[in-house]
């Protein structure tokens, strides 16, 4: 089954979950749509010399949107699914030589890229019980299924690196709840960040959102709305792909918004 069809499976099922969990007591549900703007930067190689992803493969922004589902859960941890895609694509004259799988590019040809990571992350996190802060601390399992694909314009050459990844990390977060009108209306600062590194690979994965709660009908829902920042760093060595090393050490980070749902 396609992975997306499998997320929008769990998706639906969390739509669903809210209506049940009033008769649940204890159990609360907060689902969330998101939509960024995220810039590239940094570098990759597959079998060669690295090259840039801005200035010479002339990659631009990601603009896509991503869904979450988070399940607090009494005395058990809560349990959060998220789906979140990049794609980027550009087109570029290259400033160098350079060796991509079996591809020879010479400086000033042009290239097209295709680059592509989806991301499919489990959480299961406490939050401690800390007055004003609200810190929240986890573990993460993160799904990266992508690949990178450059076209050759000179040949019609096509090479492509797929990328397929299941990465445990470390999960910590805090939540500042200011009110603004008390029992209607609260200004929320949301803090999460997801990391790992080993043996010269490392993964870094921040948001910072800054949200208001525009509706709140105690013990039935809540309504907020977000803008914040997101940044993830993916640093990759000597992955092994299809006989080649692959190496990245690539910096995304850009605007985030986020409507969301708690009940």
């Amino acid at each position: 089954m396609d992975k997306k069809l499998i997320l929008a499976f769990l998706v639906t099922g969390g739509l669903i979950l809210p209506q049940e969990s009033k008769a649940i007591p204890g159990v609360d549900v907060t689902l969330g749509v998101g939509y960024s703007t995220l810039s590239p930067s940094g570098d990759i190689s597959y079998g060669g010399d690295s090259v840039d992803v801005e200035s010479d493969l002339g990659l631009g922004d990601s603009k896509k949107a991503n869904v979450f589902v988070d399940v607090d859960l009494p005395i058990l941890p809560h349990i959060k699914l998220e789906y979140f895609p990049f794609q980027y694509k550009g087109e570029g004259e290259v400033n160098k030589n350079f060796k991509f799988g079996d591809l020879n590019i010479n400086f000033k040809e042009k290239v097209k890229t295709d680059m592509n990571f989806d991301q499919y992350d489990l959480t299961v996190y406490y939050g401690l019980p800390v007055p004003f802060l609200h810190p929240k601390i986890g573990l993460t399992v993160k799904y990266l299924d992508g690949y990178v694909e450059l076209f050759r314009e000179s040949t019609s050459e096509t090479q492509k690196a797929d990328i397929t990844l299941p990465i445990p990390m470390l999960y910590l977060g805090a939540s500042v709840s200011v009110p603004l009108i008390p029992m209607v209306s609260d200004l929320i600062f949301d803090l999460e960040g997801k990391g790992i590194s080993y043996d010269g690979n490392s993964l870094v994965d921040v948001k910072a959102l800054a949200k208001v709660k525009i509706l709140s009908i105690p013990a039935i829902a809540g309504l907020y709305a977000g803008l914040g920042y997101k940044y993830q760093r993916l640093k990759i060595d000597n992955l092994d792909v299809d006989g080649k090393d692959f190496n990245s050490d690539l910096k995304f980070q850009g605007i985030l918004g986020e409507v969301g749902i708690e009940f």
